[in-house]
């Protein structure tokens, strides 16, 4: 299935949850202008069940957007000797005429062929995970279910705030074929729909109850970027058998 075109740091996850955080300024002509991804919390959640298998799980979409002073941006570099296609993170800056110039680029992971969406992806792009509810009402510590790490083609799909110093007023990454340079631009976030293979998370078995339904931008903490902190947007959802309340 082709992607739809267009279409943890806990504590600060609450903060999220009515969409994305405000940004911060923009850096100084000169100096490096580094994307900030926020994740809203996932929408569109359901439960669905594999006719043929039996087996459960919790369906949603997942959006991660850059609020940052800079672009996004991956290059993909084919590494003959290793087989692999690596990703490297291009940084920018720009002098106070406002001309943009690359200051540094440098490797942040790999590529790889996604057979069910029959394009390239960014390796461990996103985790979900489902924890627990905790005492107070907050996201719990304890992982009961999760993805694993989920590659992504990550391009722009829609513009989320378009009045950001540095934002685009177009899509600016819109490609995920194997030389494509992917990436988000200032202002843009990238969306996975529910119905995508990949936005799932396997549920036999849990018992009815309340739950933190959350995800995490680059979990593994390999995009450099100005904040990590806001990298996680969550939910709460309550499950009653095969539905959701």
């Amino acid at each position: 299935m082709k992607r739809i075109a267009l279409v943890l740091t806990l504590a600060l996850v609450a903060a999220a949850l009515s969409g994305f955080a405000a940004a911060a300024q923009a850096g100084d002509p000169g100096t490096a202008h580094l994307p900030d991804l926020v994740t809203r919390p996932p929408s569109d959640v359901r439960i669905q069940r594999d006719k043929a298998t039996g087996v459960k799980v919790l369906r949603f979409s997942n959006t991660v957007g850059n609020l940052g002073s800079g672009r996004l941006e991956l290059r993909p570099v084919h590494n003959a000797i290793t087989g692999t296609t690596d990703a490297y993170q291009r940084v920018y800056t720009h002098d106070a005429a406002g001309n943009w110039s690359l200051q540094t680029e440098f490797p942040v992971g790999t590529f790889q062929f996604h057979e069910s969406h029959n394009h390239w992806h960014f390796d461990d792009f996103a985790l979900y995970e489902l924890r627990n509810v905790a005492a107070d009402g907050s996201i719990g510590s304890t992982v009961l279910r999760s993805s694993g790490k989920v590659t992504f083609c990550i391009i722009d799909t829609v513009a989320i705030d378009l009045s950001l110093q540095h934002a685009s007023p177009t899509r600016g990454y819109a490609s995920c074929n194997q030389n494509d340079i992917q990436g988000l631009s200032v202002g843009w976030a990238d969306t996975y729909t529910w119905n995508l293979p990949g936005q799932s998370i396997e549920i036999s078995g849990l018992p009815s109850g309340d739950y933190w339904l959350v995800s995490t931008a680059d979990p593994d903490g390999l995009i450099s970027e100005t904040n990590d902190a806001n990298n996680s947007g969550a939910v709460k959802i309550t499950i009653r058998g095969n539905r959701l309340k």
